[in-house]
């Protein structure tokens, strides 16, 4: 008999407070359920996290059942729902793309419409702003994690991707991630 993999998406939001990482990962694995993704970020003077947890099926229920609680306890939204596991297209191929430019209105909106124009799938985006510390100009740094379609030619793709940057005034990277 197959085994099922029982999974859990789980969006947590609130004030960002000392040691709320640890605590939501000790309340998640008091209950006998496994972290197998997960994201916890500061957003501004808040917290973010996005996790994907497996377990059989009476820990997960025991999760779902107690995650109210929880998130009130930690004084945190929280929000869940069954998953299941991530579906993979062997007809693309994952790469790493890292952007450092100024920080403009319409700087994601250009990067996203770049892939999306070469077929590609952007999966993960991660993006912070700063200013320089020798001249105080506002920078944005981009990555993401983009899915290429496999007869895709990489170094077309790479030198469209290096124009797109010196379009943006910005150093970029673009690497294959090996599985």
């Amino acid at each position: 008999m197959p085994h099922t993999q029982h999974l859990l998406s789980i969006a947590l939001n609130g004030p960002q407070q000392a040691d709320l990482a640890r605590s939501v990962v000790s309340e998640i694995a008091n209950r006998g359920c496994n972290i197998l993704e997960c994201r916890l970020f500061p957003v501004g003077d808040q917290f973010a996290a996005n996790l994907l947890v497996s377990g059989n099926w009476s820990s997960l229920g025991r999760l779902e059942t107690a995650l109210p609680a929880i998130a009130g306890e930690l004084g945190l939204t929280a929000h869940c729902t069954r998953s299941a596991p991530r579906p993979m297209d062997e007809k693309l191929r994952p790469y790493a793309v890292e952007i450092i430019a100024p920080q403009e209105a319409g700087l994601l909106r250009d990067v996203l419409e770049f892939f999306r124009s070469h077929d590609a799938v952007v999966v993960e985006i991660a993006a912070q702003h700063y200013d320089a510390m020798q001249t105080g100009a506002a920078l944005a740094n981009l990555q993401l994690v983009v899915h290429v379609p496999v007869n895709a030619h990489p170094p077309a793709l790479r030198e469209s991707f290096m124009d797109l940057c010196d379009e943006l005034h910005a150093d970029g990277l673009l690497d294959p991630i090996k599985n």
